[in-house]
């Protein structure tokens, strides 16, 4: 069976990510839709597309039954919003909204309208990490630290960055560690720019969990640590994981460059549509729900009430 699906905005992420996987995905039907009009005529002419439109209005003339919105972020509670009052399943990047009552707002149009709402949160379903979830288990965290560094990003404040960047591990702070309370977030500023923050919080577990970034390291990387009854768990995102206890090491590794597996399978994309496209056959809430991203937007905008420097 063929669902149309449509996909609204074709910048980076889009041509990066979504489209070479949904343009090759099986039963499915794509709709373009973008703010440009030559932007849509190059994408629809490079996958031989036939639908595709500049405005809102028309696309949802042709009754799409999903949705990807990869707009902005600001217009995310518009777009999503339409979609949702038109009866059609969305799945929105990260975040879902710029602000948790938006996002509130968003979530409960959904159950209201009987529809799926997703959000990208594309680390969850990444092969890596969801073999080191796995292993953890119920195990209780004594100590989290969660590592997200970049070389330079043109962040005006700690909102900004977190919002926009390091939302990501917020959220696997809470995928790996469960729920808990902000201790208090210290940043650095530099000529009226971001340059680093800490986030710490006080875990439901009895541990305690780090969010650290900087905006000043030598290149990109991701990487968390997990320490508590007598297990340590190391993960250099998207490639290596490392699992100690006294019995011994384990040692995983993702050298995609040399299989069969792509960039977007081992960085999660792939199993996310695939989640996506699951629940929009089987009505379930998605593992990345329009609720859960909720709850790691309250933990974000937390961190960011109770900074100090």
């Amino acid at each position: 069976m063929t669902i149309r699906v449509a996909v609204i905005g074709l910048g980076d992420i889009a041509q990066k990510a979504y489209l070479p996987l949904l343009t090759t995905w099986d039963g499915v039907e794509i709709l373009l839709c973008s703010r440009t009009l030559v932007t849509v005529e190059q994408l629809q002419a490079r996958y031989r597309l036939p639908w595709g439109t500049t405005n809102l209005d028309e696309l949802l003339s042709w009754k799409p039954q999903a949705a990807f919105v990869l707009t902005p972020s600001p217009t995310h509670r518009t777009i999503a919003g339409r979609l949702l009052e038109a009866g059609v399943d969305v799945f929105v990047e990260k975040p879902a909204t710029m602000h948790s009552a938006e996002t509130r707002e968003l979530a409960g149009l959904a159950d209201a309208r009987g529809r799926v709402l997703m959000v990208s949160f594309n680390r969850r379903y990444a092969p890596l990490h969801r073999q080191a979830r796995k292993l953890w288990g119920d195990r209780a965290v004594g100590l989290c630290v969660l590592q997200k560094h970049r070389a330079s990003a043109a962040h005006p404040d700690l909102f900004s960055n977190y919002i926009d960047d390091t939302i990501h591990i917020i959220d696997l702070l809470r995928f790996f560690c469960g729920e808990g309370e902000v201790v208090g977030t210290v940043q650095q500023m530099r000529q009226g720019r971001l340059v680093g923050a800490i986030s710490t919080v006080a875990l439901q577990s009895g541990g305690y969990g780090m969010v650290v970034t900087s905006l000043q390291a030598g290149r990109w990387t991701e990487q968390y640590a997990l320490h508590g009854d007598g297990a340590s768990m190391y993960l250099d995102a998207f490639h290596r994981l490392q699992w100690i206890t006294g019995e011994g090491e384990q040692v995983w590794e993702e050298d995609y460059a040399s299989t069969w597996k792509t960039t977007l399978e081992v960085r999660g994309f792939t199993a996310q549509i695939a989640h996506f496209f699951d629940c929009v056959r089987s009505r379930e809430q998605p593992h990345t729900s329009g609720w859960e991203a909720l709850k790691t937007q309250l933990l974000l905008e937390e961190m960011v009430a109770r900074v100090k420097g």
